[in-house]
Formats: structure tokens, C-alpha cells, sequence
């Protein structure tokens, strides 16, 4: 008995580190492509599609209950690429069906898959 409780114990912290960081990493995104589509004469033409897919990922996400306290942190967006911003969108959906796979809450299940299907589609346009 004390065993699976120690094992649920162990699972519930990796999934809330995961969420946490998926979280984070979705609101850096977003802030990212905020800033570098700002910057272009033509830049929400040239990003819009991949703010669209951050922002409805970072959403998605934040309708799971175990997230309710979280709170992003503060990231700065220096020297930050398209190239960096497509390999943690592939990070955070890897990270998202992980984490899908250990919530034992449907509705955590449910914003885990959402955000990642956003999150893939964030990947898709960043290409």
C-alpha cells in the first residue's frame, strides 16, 4: 500500500513539472512571436498564423485543473530564433502527451491533448 502511494506520489510530481514547464515554455513562445511580429513592417502577416497556434496551445493548457495556481514565469526573448521557437514547440508537445499519459484527471487529459495539437500546429508554421 505504501508503495503506490509512494509510486502515485512520484507521478503526480513529474506531471505537475511537466505541465509547469509546458506552460512556461507556451507563454515564452507566445511573448516571442509577439515581439518578433512586431518587429517587421509586415511581421503579424508573417507570424499571425504561428501567434494564433501559441496563443490557443498557451489556452488550451491553462484550462487544466492542476493548473490553476501555476503561474508562468518571466522569460526574456533575446536571441531567440524561428529555429529555437520550432524546436521547443516540438519540446512542448512531446512534453504535453506526456503528460497527458500521466493525468489521472480527464479534464487535465483533455488541455494536455488540446494544447498539444496547438502546439504541433505552432511547429507546422514555424517551418
Amino acid at each position: 500500500m505504501a508503495h503506490e502511494r509512494e509510486h502515485e506520489e512520484v507521478r503526480h510530481t513529474w506531471f505537475s513539472e511537466i505541465m509547469t514547464a509546458a506552460l512556461n515554455d507556451l507563454a515564452h513562445t507566445e511573448r516571442v512571436i509577439t515581439a518578433f511580429a512586431a518587429q517587421e513592417p509586415n511581421g503579424f502577416i508573417a507570424w499571425g498564423l504561428a501567434e494564433g497556434e501559441a496563443v490557443q496551445a498557451h489556452q488550451a493548457l491553462k484550462q487544466a485543473p492542476s493548473l490553476h495556481a501555476a503561474v508562468p514565469s518571466d522569460r526574456t526573448a533575446e536571441d531567440a530564433t524561428a529555429d529555437a521557437l520550432f524546436a521547443l514547440a516540438r519540446k512542448v508537445t512531446q512534453n504535453l502527451v506526456r503528460a497527458a499519459e500521466l493525468a489521472a484527471d480527464p479534464d487535465d487529459k483533455a488541455a494536455c491533448l488540446q494544447a498539444a495539437l496547438h502546439a504541433s500546429r505552432l511547429r507546422e508554421a514555424l517551418r
